[in-house]
């Protein structure tokens, strides 16, 4: 749906702080003389807001990090020293990099196979987003590998087939679109806005090992009465599986092992995920998942124009579907983080 015009926060603009986490991941492959090509990018932007760029990697090779230091001396860098899936690791980036600089204003999740294509994207989405009340998380739009038709049911629905006539049902207002309650597709750059991570005490929900998050952003948001947009301006280049998708956890090998559910259940420091979306109360507060699969579908009678009528979803989201420092502890991450 095309995203609905709100008031703007700001009649002029003022200095807003903006962290972006570059995720990259060493485990598979040795890119380190490949992320140049897309940092540059990322740097050379013509930014207005006070602008902080984190490289943070999971097991990067040993010359990796000594190397983009020297390339470039002005980002900060974070080594995580055991295997992680990414959600926790780009949560752990936040964390680290608000204790050092206090808390932004915006949080940008930044793959590391994602090429911006000129000089303005980033700032375009940061004015968007800080323009708009109610605009929760944008993702940059993307050539491939966005799951367009087949996790937002548009252009025919079929897996990559029909993704550019998808594409075309969501722009045909020229505006961002407006991600429907229980619909999906690929982020692979993704800002979060700092009311996300104010109520939850993270950006990205850290129960999955691999994937399907994109699947409860729009809950997320729609518990906050905040809306997931997609953005008309901004387009990036993907270049699909740099890293290997995550390594740490071996979500292939997963469903492989597991062909009728691993697909959709495969959980981070639990048995499993299922638990969690289905159950009496997950059903009764309109909490649904992976609904492209038609694992669990929300009960459209707790929403009203995009937001959750009740009080109930993000308390449950943010006691279920985020960590409890019980079953995983950010503290005790073996990393070194280094401006």
């Amino acid at each position: 749906m095309p995203a609905r015009n709100y008031p703007h926060e700001h009649s002029a603009y003022k200095l807003v702080k903006s962290l972006i986490v570059y995720n990259a991941c060493g485990i598979k492959k040795d890119n380190t003389l490949l992320y140049p090509r897309y940092i540059d990018k990322l740097v050379n932007q013509r930014y207005k807001n006070d602008v902080k760029i984190v490289f943070s990697s999971c097991l990067p090779r040993t010359h990796t990090i000594p190397y983009l230091r020297e390339r470039f001396p002005s980002i900060d860098f974070l080594e995580v020293k055991e295997p992680l899936p990414v959600n926790v690791t780009f949560n752990h980036a936040i964390l680290k990099s608000v204790d050092k600089y206090g808390r932004f204003d915006n949080y940008t999740f930044f793959t590391s196979d994602s090429l911006l294509q000129n000089e303005t994207g980033m700032q375009d989405l940061f004015d968007t987003i800080q323009g708009s009340e109610k605009c929760g998380m944008l993702s940059a739009q993307i050539d491939v590998d966005s799951c367009y038709a087949y996790g937002l049911k548009l252009g025919g629905g079929r897996f990559a087939i029909d993704d550019e006539r998808a594409r075309a049902e969501m722009f045909k207002y020229n505006s961002d679109y407006e991600v429907p309650v229980g619909r999906a597709c690929a982020a692979h750059v993704n800002v979060y806005s700092s009311k996300i991570f104010d109520f939850y005490g993270r950006c990205c929900p850290d129960i999955f090992a691999g994937y399907c998050t994109e699947s409860i952003f729009t809950f997320l948001n729609s518990a906050l009465k905040l809306n997931w947009l997609i953005s008309n301006k901004t387009l990036i280049h993907h270049d699909a599986g740099m890293d290997g998708p995550s390594s740490s956890t071996d979500p292939e090998g997963h469903k492989a092992n597991n062909p009728r559910s691993g697909s959709y259940d495969h959980a981070f420091r639990q048995k499993s995920l299922l638990h969690i979306f289905q159950n009496e109360t997950a059903k009764k507060i309109g909490l649904g998942y992976e609904e492209c699969q038609n694992i669990s579908m929300h009960d459209p009678s707790q929403f009203k124009n995009n937001e959750c009528i009740n009080e109930d979803l993000k308390q449950y989201i943010r006691d279920n579907l985020f960590l409890s420092k019980s079953l995983f502890d950010y503290d005790n991450i073996n990393s070194t983080y280094t401006p």
